[in-house]
């Protein structure tokens, strides 16, 4: 696998990201990425983003979600995120969905989070992961990866991505 500098990392962010969007008065942010495994592949290396995978390598695809703003930043605001449990990410071939990845754990996904943005310089995200064992069903070529976890407001990044 390919492993990319922090220009590509740069670039991922933005790519990968939507910008934020308003609801029920918090606003959030959500981002794609690709990773390379750790020396077992159990984990992600959250230092190694690619952008290019062989049929049968593990990917890492990390979705990060920022609360960036809130009608009350200086109490706790208590936000519950959690994967469409049918679809995490789908793998797109143009505007067609060739694969869907459910999240293995989908039912203890929920995360209740506190954020408090008073004070704080930078937007508080949390970050969680969906496996992808690239089946060798997929021909080589382009895809696009559209992450899918937010529910209300829904937020779907895109972030290409190139299957040898």
């Amino acid at each position: 696998m390919k492993s990319l500098g922090l220009g590509a990392l740069a670039f991922f962010l933005v790519v990968g990201c939507l910008p934020p969007t308003q609801g029920s008065g918090f606003i959030f942010q959500y981002g794609i990425g690709a990773y390379d495994c750790d020396t077992t592949c159990a984990t992600p290396n959250p230092s190694a983003p690619i952008d290019t995978a062989a049929r049968g390598d593990t990917v890492w695809l990390q979705h990060a979600m920022s609360l960036i703003g809130a009608i009350d930043s200086f109490r706790v605001q208590l936000a519950t995120l959690r994967p469409d449990c049918a679809v995490n990410v789908a793998v797109l071939s143009g505007n067609s969905t060739v694969r869907s990845l459910p999240t293995p754990t989908c039912a203890d996904s929920t995360a209740r989070v506190g954020f408090q943005l008073a004070g704080v310089d930078q937007p508080q995200t949390i970050v969680v992961y969906t496996r992808w064992v690239v089946d060798s069903g997929l021909a080589a070529g382009l895809y696009l990866l559209r992450g899918r976890v937010m529910v209300h407001p829904l937020i779907e990044p895109v972030l290409g991505f190139q299957v040898q």
